[in-house]
């Protein structure tokens, strides 16, 4: 299953929709009807997501998971990019040592950790190795199917 925050729609006086992730505060959006707000939630979350990383903060857990209603999925790519982040502070590594661990320039190692760009996976796997760690993935498990009558 996909990862994602889960957020709050509220419709405003003005009949605007707000978009609130109350495990992110600093995350805020609006739309003029239901449906763009909805489709804000996602930009919006990145954003925020974005200003953590770039404080060196740690990412938001509350709110944040694999299931639930009103939730913005964050792409894989981006998911994978957040688990290199989350290993790298809790090894404590910086971008220079993990560049210098990977054999390429730091500004790589920048790109690799920018939610908007759109790296390899292969890079990540390779990241992630380095620091003795890796992505898990879990298979979407099968259903069985009823039987017509």
């Amino acid at each position: 299953m996909a990862f994602g925050y889960r957020y709050r729609l509220e419709r405003q006086e003005n009949g605007w929709w707000l978009v609130r992730f109350p495990g992110i505060p600093e995350a805020l959006t609006e739309g003029e009807t239901e449906d763009e707000a909805r489709r804000n939630a996602l930009d919006c979350v990145i954003a925020a997501l974005e200003g953590y990383m770039k404080a060196g903060k740690p990412l938001p857990r509350r709110g944040a998971g694999h299931s639930g209603p009103d939730r913005a999925v964050l792409p894989s790519l981006v998911t994978a990019k957040l688990a290199v982040y989350e290993t790298m502070r809790a090894r404590g590594w910086s971008k220079l040592r993990l560049a210098k661990e990977l054999g390429m320039p730091e500004n790589s190692v920048r790109r690799l950790l920018d939610l908007r760009h759109s790296s390899q996976m292969w890079i990540i796997d390779e990241a992630l190795a380095k620091m003795n760690a890796e992505l898990s993935v879990d298979l979407p498990k099968l259903r069985s199917r009823g039987r017509a009558a």
